[in-house]
């Protein structure tokens, strides 16, 4: 049984794979119309999020499937200590698992005891659908990803992390600017030096992140007045941007707030992907939902 919980759980090969399959599904969207015919996809989300739960909705229904929830009302919530018997009730009656839960240790425990896969639609410290979504828009704007650089600026995030993660298996150079107190994981940075084959850097100076930049991303701030101030040097602007290598990208993870994270003026502006980006959550859904359902990550390596 294979799960996607983080983007260390695919090899290189895995990885391109599904990135292939993503392009496929968004050139041709009905594709595979009958893989889930008469099945339903349960979405257990006690962290509901309205910008990962349409894509994964929208890609249910394109491979034929019915999409149902559970979690987001607390009578549905599963004790964190009895996740086996719900895990292996629930393959009973659905075709694959999406999650969208805080706790990390609980979407292991919840895949160790199901018995259909099980997708990390988001959780606290990662995020591989949102960094396949990433990927794919690095792909369509920059081509082959090894020796690209990304950097990423602001507090660490889920994302952040299955980035770093990514980078072992595409041999891109990211670069994170974030203050010391908002920094990655250090446990994710030292498998991430473990496995090779990219870079990392870390550092609190926002310049010198994106300095020869080919894209430049950010995500959503802590939502408070003292949060916004102390994280100012980190906006993303036009000066920023400029900064970076010759016509990079601009890339968020949504939501956004004009004037906080980022200026109108690179979102808005020539540089901005992040439209196309968000677009691209959905064939990267439908291309991890295919692949965990037909067992094709094995036969990709």
């Amino acid at each position: 049984m294979r799960h996607l919980l983080r983007i260390a759980d695919l090899d290189r090969h895995e990885l391109r794979f599904l990135l292939d399959r993503a392009d496929h599904f968004k050139a041709r969207p009905l594709a595979a119309p009958g893989l889930l015919r008469r099945r339903t996809v349960l979405m257990y989300c006690t962290r509901p999020c309205a910008r990962i739960r349409v894509p994964i909705e929208t890609a249910v229904a394109r491979l034929g499937g019915t999409p149902l929830h559970a979690g987001s009302g607390t009578r549905e919530r599963v004790r964190a200590g009895r996740l086996g018997e719900p895990s292996q009730v629930i393959g009973a009656y659905t075709a694959l698992v999406v999650l969208q839960i805080g706790d990390d240790a609980e979407a292991v425990r919840f895949a160790r005891a199901a018995h259909v896969p099980v997708l990390n639609a988001l959780t606290d410290d990662h995020h591989p659908l949102q960094t396949l979504a990433d990927l794919m828009t690095l792909r369509e704007h920059l081509g082959d990803l090894r020796g690209r650089k990304l950097a990423c600026v602001g507090p660490a995030s889920n994302v952040t992390h299955s980035l770093i993660e990514a980078v072992a298996l595409t041999g891109l150079t990211l670069a994170v600017a974030a203050p010391e107190s908002a920094g990655p994981d250090p446990a994710v940075l030292a498998r991430a030096e473990e496995a090779g084959g990219g870079k990392v850097i870390v550092t609190p100076d926002p310049y010198e992140a994106v300095k020869e930049a080919d894209a430049v991303c950010t995500g959503a701030w802590p939502v408070s007045t003292a949060a916004t101030a102390a994280l100012t040097p980190y906006r993303v602007t036009p000066d920023l941007l400029s900064a970076a290598g010759p016509d990079p990208i601009f890339l968020h993870h949504l939501p956004l707030r004009r004037g906080a994270e980022v200026e109108a003026a690179v979102v808005d502006g020539p540089a901005s992907r992040v439209l196309a980006q968000a677009g691209n959550l959905l064939p990267a859904a439908q291309a991890v939902m295919e692949a965990l359902l037909t067992n094709r990550l094995a036969a990709s390596r």
